[in-house]
């Protein structure tokens, strides 16, 4: 069974790292029965599917489809409170 894409549990597990980091997990180790065989810009759409999901603002530009720009993006989880 696979975690979750959205929610509590998965935005603290990413808190910290990078875009590029949750695009490169996506990369390597999706689809299920055939880990990398999808093509840059599918990833970014499945990246961009789980950052809507988890109600991040949408751009004005499509995502980047290269992960050293999206390490460039620090992933961060809302934190509640003020």
């Amino acid at each position: 069974m696979a975690p979750a894409l959205a929610g509590g549990e998965f935005l603290a597990g990413w808190d910290g790292l990078t875009i590029g980091d949750l695009f490169e997990r996506i990369r390597i180790s999706m689809p299920q029965n055939s880990p990398g065989s999808l093509s840059g810009a599918q990833n970014a759409d499945i990246l961009a599917f789980v950052l809507a999901s988890n109600k991040f603002p949408v751009g004005t530009t499509e995502l980047a489809k290269d992960a050293m720009i999206l390490k460039t993006i620090k992933f961060e989880a809302k934190k509640g409170g003020n």
